[in-house]
């Protein structure tokens, strides 16, 4: 792998001073670090029987390439002879429903600009070639707490096995192994639907295939026309008919021309409860991963 992606012998302490771990996940824990001793960054480790070989050669060279004002950066990787060592663009905000539940005034206005930062942001990777894989509300981020942060869109997982592994909500039906650009959109699709609605689509119990373009289903009687056609759009079945990242960003809703601008009151407390839920979900998890592991607990965030 060196010779493919890491292109000199080189190791992490030469230039980052690692700090405690801020951040455990199932396949990958993440450490502060010090960038020469004084700019500040976050390294993710994966011990080498985590990380997705084919993805890391294929795609780490041009992520590393790529600046955009809604990604967090990955700015090179070492390896050693049991782990990799990514390092990437320190985030210290709150994650997306985090903030929502916090604003004055939340409208189908707030929505779309979230929408537009994230759409621009897949079709960034995608114009690359390269799916994320892993959208979900947890995977949007704010860059500090300031009211006026950029929000980001988690980095790129290199684990072979990525969270929607096991949050079937957020994988696309088509299910495929490899993460596809139509899979990003379908997760993409759930977290919309979530943002307008305040609960977890029912897919399970939901013909999709009989959706009609005024998108009939439950709770979501307030959503403006246009918002229902755009997640009908992104929860096609159809993978080939689904609508693309760049498509959408041409959306009128996303633009801001065709939206709602009443503040979802009845949405926000609905936001509550399901942040509380998973919050609950994540801590549960914490404990089931950490009595197997016999490590301290820890919370369960991919970058802080």
């Amino acid at each position: 792998m060196n010779q493919q992606v890491l292109s000199h012998q080189r190791i992490l302490e030469e230039c980052y001073i690692l700090g405690d771990i801020i951040a455990k996940g199932q396949f990958s824990v993440v450490r502060k670090c010090l960038y020469k001793g004084k700019t500040e960054r976050a390294c993710r480790i994966y011990r080498k029987g985590n990380v997705n070989t084919e993805k890391f050669i294929a795609h780490f060279d041009i992520i590393t390439q790529i600046h955009h004002p809604n990604l967090i950066s990955i700015f090179e990787a070492f390896e050693t002879l049991h782990e990799i060592q990514i390092i990437c663009e320190r985030i210290k905000g709150e994650e997306l429903f985090e903030r929502i539940v916090t604003l004055g005034h939340y409208s189908e206005i707030e929505a779309a600009n979230v929408l537009r930062s994230v759409l621009s942001a897949l079709e960034c990777l995608h114009s690359k070639g390269i799916a994320h894989g892993d959208i979900r509300p947890e995977s949007l981020l704010y860059q500090s707490y300031d009211s006026n942060a950029a929000l980001k869109l988690r980095d790129v997982s290199f684990s072979k096995f990525t969270p929607n592994t096991h949050t079937s909500i957020y994988i696309a039906p088509e299910r495929d192994v490899v993460p596809t650009m139509a899979g990003d959109i379908w997760s993409l699709g759930v977290v919309l639907y979530i943002m307008l609605c305040g609960v977890e689509p029912d897919l399970q119990n939901m013909e999709l295939t009989e959706i009609s373009p005024g998108f009939s289903v439950p709770l979501c009687e307030d959503t403006s026309l246009n918002a229902k056609s755009l997640i009908q759009q992104m929860l096609n079945v159809k993978p080939t008919e689904r609508i693309t990242a760049k498509e959408a960003l041409d959306n009128p809703w996303i633009n801001g021309r065709e939206n709602k601008v009443i503040h979802m009151e009845t949405i926000v407390n609905k936001l509550k409860e399901f942040n509380a839920r998973q919050k609950f979900r994540a801590a549960t998890k914490v404990v089931l991963v950490t009595n197997k592991m016999g490590s301290s607990p820890y919370r369960r965030k991919e970058i802080r």
